[in-house]
C-alpha cells in the first residue's frame, strides 16, 4: 500500500523493511556509479540519489523516506567533494525534501488527485526543496557566495524535471502492482 495511512510515523516491521530497501537503493545507486550524473555546472554533476529518497517517502511514508534521505546525507559527508560542507549542509536538506515530498503526496491523494499528478508534484517539490535548503543552509553558513545561485539553476531544473517524470511513472506502476495483487 503507498503511504497515505492515517498513522505515518508508525515504525513497525514494515517500515523497517522499505527503509532498508529505500535506503539500499541510495547506497547502490552511489556505489554503481550513477547516483551522480555529470552536467556542465558549477557542482559538476547532479543526483539521482533524490528518486530512491521521495519513492520511499511516498511508498512508505515519512519514515521511510526521512531514513533514505539519512542514507543521503551520510554518502554526502563521506565523499572527498562534499564533505567539507559538513552534516547540517548535507544531512538537513536531504530529511526536509523527503518530509516535503511525503506532505505533497498525501495532500494531494487525500483530494483524490490522481496518483500520476500527485507524484509528479512530489517529485517536484522534492527536488526543489532538496535545492532551496541545501543551497540555502550552505549561503546562511557562509560556506558559499549567494552569487553561486544563478550556476546552480540549470542543476536544479534538470533535477526537477526529471523527478517531476520518474517518480510519477514508478509510483502509476507500484500501485497498478499493489492493485493487481489484491484481486
Amino acid at each position: 500500500m503507498i503511504s497515505t495511512a492515517a498513522r505515518p510515523w508508525t515504525v513497525n516491521t514494515r517500515t523497517i523493511v522499505l527503509a532498508a530497501i529505500f535506503g539500499a537503493m541510495v547506497v547502490a545507486l552511489q556505489v554503481v556509479g550513477i547516483g551522480s550524473i555529470p552536467v556542465p555546472n558549477l557542482s559538476g554533476a547532479m543526483t539521482t540519489l533524490l528518486i530512491p529518497v521521495i519513492l520511499g517517502a511516498i511508498i512508505g511514508g515519512p519514515v521511510v523516506g526521512m531514513f533514505a534521505g539519512l542514507i543521503m546525507g551520510i554518502i554526502y559527508l563521506i565523499l572527498p567533494a562534499t564533505a567539507a560542507f559538513g552534516p547540517i549542509t548535507l544531512i538537513v536538506p536531504r530529511l526536509l525534501f523527503a518530509l516535503a515530498a511525503w506532505a505533497v503526496y498525501r495532500a494531494l491523494k487525500r483530494r483524490r488527485s490522481s496518483t500520476a499528478a500527485a507524484g509528479a508534484a512530489a517529485g517536484t517539490v522534492g527536488a526543489l526543496t532538496n535545492t532551496v535548503t541545501a543551497v540555502g543552509i550552505a549561503i546562511l553558513l557562509g560556506q558559499v557566495p549567494a552569487s553561486i545561485i544563478p550556476a546552480v539553476v540549470p542543476q536544479a531544473l534538470i533535477e526537477l524535471v526529471g523527478c517531476a517524470i520518474i517518480i510519477p511513472i514508478v509510483v502509476v506502476a507500484v500501485e497498478a502492482s499493489i492493485k493487481a495483487r489484491r484481486r
